[in-house]
């Protein structure tokens, strides 16, 4: 074990020094150079069995360095009120600490949950600095990832991942590693027990009167018609902090969880490995639900095979990723593989089909829009659809779809990967409301300026990687009063969750199947875009550590850097250049459609086809390339998807 920097959970203040010669031994000023914020806050490298061992990129060290950044910055900004949070992976606790006692030595007020609850799920941090008015926070999460990855995500005052402030945190920490090479670099801590550090971070109780707003009474009435009928729906919480938050909510919701009731959850208890889940055949894959080596690996199968359940839903750690396991009739099976379902046989009578995130979104989004028309709230409001650009287009179809059918007035809107845009779009908005702006209006990454409306609201915001949330009909207020907001400004999977559920209650009361209303959308929405593929790419194993690792780590860059710079090389040229180019370099008797446009997407290279796109970026949470592709032919779609990951580009 390495030498400790300090002692976590101390009731005295302590201090240390970072100079010269600890700075050389951890390899700081080689780090520091590489440190930056991605779309997911920082996330690298642990050692789950060792808080300070500067072998891998995230320690004791460099994470306080890290939050030394933040205190500064956040003193400096006249901040006073920060929360911290987090989920179960390795050393979330010690973090949890490290931050509260060195944001405390800075003389901030710092809360987190209070002392019986250890977790929480990233969507609750979010709410909870909103409807609390705290000046911001940040959650110990590397979501998905593998338990030996750990991640930081910090937030601004409205609960959104910060934007501006993390390249002047990611430039504060290089200046703070050349000062401590130069002159040394002193960390304060506060004792664990400071009165500054408070533990009364519970929102909620407000959280589900926001929730019951966002998910219409009449969904939620299906479920307790549906229990009475005998449905049951299991969720998995992967060990990771949807436990209980999700007890404590379903509860508020009147839904039992337990043997009796509706729901009930299964590897709820609190795992830093997350009950092995993710590893197969000894390769370790993460936890995202969206992975079939997760959603075919978790007894999903097992439990309705025996019927134990209806449906099999699935939150990752932090509890903002969501997918599901189903069975439909097998009737049904030929039609479901036919658009673009995964299926598998069961039994004699029913098969298992396997969602897509892409699709359980289609499915919500259509869900929604019938419940707002319902209520009468569809014509009380300008409704928007926004994905990021990557994100099946199948669900701004229906908008487009719903406009031609009726004079439901939706808009579409698209933002580069990463929720942080979809809550930079959010902020926008209630900006230009409290001004009393008369068309609200958001002008995407390509320069396009799209009207919303005086009164805009989020019908839906979705990543195809697995997190979405939605948006009330009305601006909620916070605990006081002096903040209004939108929508969230995190991934929500206890939303998602909750939608799905009542979707679940209604279909199983009505005979029918999530596989069934996926096909009964398609033809109603006469939806184009069915058939979405994306391959990764690894760049290099993520595990490793020291010398191995950098050697492998420069390898993989190198690899990246040629891809990404390729594909960004087409931006600009007309499309008769940008197909010579393809040709040139793709396999031989490869096919490639006639090009309709390229363009630079906020984060990666977007290519139009007619009825097909294409986009390359580089993952920025793991160390993979990732190759997009949608259409509506399936055969088309895999064949060029393929064969761009075999493009020859110099230097890969």
């Amino acid at each position: 074990m390495s030498a400790p920097l300090f002692t976590p959970f101390a009731r005295t203040p302590e201090s240390f020094t970072v100079g010269r010669e600890l700075a050389a031994a951890a390899g700081l000023e080689a780090w520091a150079a590489d440190f930056k914020l991605g779309t997911a806050g920082y996330r690298d490298l642990l050692d789950p069995d060792d808080l300070f061992n500067t072998d891998v990129p995230l320690n004791g060290l460099t994470l306080a360095i890290i939050l030394e950044a933040r205190a500064r910055i956040a003193v400096e900004m006249g901040l006073g009120k920060l929360h911290v949070g987090g989920e179960v992976r390795p050393h979330t606790q010690e973090f949890i600490d490290l931050a509260a006692r060195l944001y405390a030595a800075h003389g901030l007020e710092i809360h987190l949950r209070p002392e019986s609850v250890r977790t929480t799920p990233i969507w609750l941090s979010s709410f909870g600095v909103f409807y609390d008015e705290l000046d911001g926070g940040e959650n110990f999460t590397a979501s998905h990832s593998q338990s030996y990855k750990g991640g930081w995500k910090p937030m601004d005052e409205t609960g959104g991942q910060l934007m501006e402030m993390a390249g002047q945190i990611a430039d504060r920490v290089r200046e703070m590693v050349t000062a401590a090479v130069d002159e040394g670099l002193e960390i304060r801590l506060a004792a664990a027990d400071d009165p500054l550090i408070k533990r009364d971070f519970e929102p909620t109780a407000a959280y589900v009167d926001v929730l019951r707003q966002i998910v219409p009474a009449d969904l939620l009435a299906a479920i307790p018609a549906a229990a009475a009928d005998g449905f049951r729906a299991a969720f998995c919480t992967e060990g990771g902090s949807m436990g209980p938050s999700g007890r404590s909510i379903f509860g508020a919701l009147g839904i039992d969880v337990d043997d009796a009731g509706p729901v009930f959850f299964t590897h709820e208890a609190e795992s830093c490995d997350y009950h092995g889940i993710g590893i197969v055949d000894g390769v370790n894959h993460g936890v995202d639900p969206g992975k079939w080596q997760v959603y075919k690996h978790v007894g999903a199968q097992e439990m309705l095979a025996a019927e134990q359940c209806h449906v099999f839903f699935i939150w990752d750690p932090d509890g903002d990723r969501f997918n599901m396991v189903t069975t439909a009739p097998s009737s049904l099976a030929e039609r479901a593989a036919a658009a673009g379902l995964e299926v598998d046989s069961l039994d004699a009578d029913r098969c298992l089909v396997f969602f897509k995130p892409n699709q359980i979104y289609f499915m919500l989004t259509a869900l929604k829009l019938d419940a707002l028309a319902a209520a009468g709230e569809l014509d009380e409001a300008n409704w928007i659809v926004a994905t990021t650009y990557p994100t099946s287009w199948s669900i701004g179809e229906i908008a487009t779809r719903a406009n031609e059918q009726t004079d439901a007035g939706l808009a579409t809107f698209r933002v580069p990967v990463g929720f942080k845009y979809f809550a930079a779009l959010v902020r926008d908005l209630e900006e230009q409301t409290a001004a009393g702006a008369a068309d609200c209006t958001a002008t995407d990454v390509t320069g396009v300026a799209t009207s919303f409306g005086p009164r805009p609201r989020l019908l839906i915001m979705a990543e195809e990687s697995g997190g979405a949330s939605m948006g009330p009909a009305e601006a909620v207020a916070s605990r006081d009063g002096n903040r209004r907001s939108l929508a969230a400004k995190e991934k929500d999977g206890m939303q998602i969750g909750v939608m799905s559920l009542c979707l679940a209650a209604r279909l199983h009361t009505d005979g029918g199947s999530f596989a069934g209303f996926y096909l009964d959308q398609l033809e109603r929405w006469d939806t184009c875009y069915r058939f979405y593929e994306r391959r990764d790419v690894t760049l290099f194993d993520e595990s490793l550590q020291g010398e191995e690792r950098i050697a492998a780590r420069a390898a993989g860059n190198a690899r990246k850097e040629a891809t990404v710079a390729f594909f960004a090389s087409l931006v600009g040229q007309d499309p008769e250049a940008v197909t010579a180019i393809l040709l040139e370099a793709m396999p031989e008797g490869a096919v490639l459609p006639t090009i309709e446009r390229v363009f630079h997407a906020g984060d990666g290279t977007f290519m139009e086809f007619a009825s097909q796109w294409f986009e390359l970026r580089a993952s920025g949470t793991d160390a993979v390339l990732r190759y997009y592709m949608e259409g509506a032919d399936a055969d088309t779609v895999a064949e060029l998807n393929e064969a761009f990951t075999r493009l020859e580009i110099p230097g890969v």
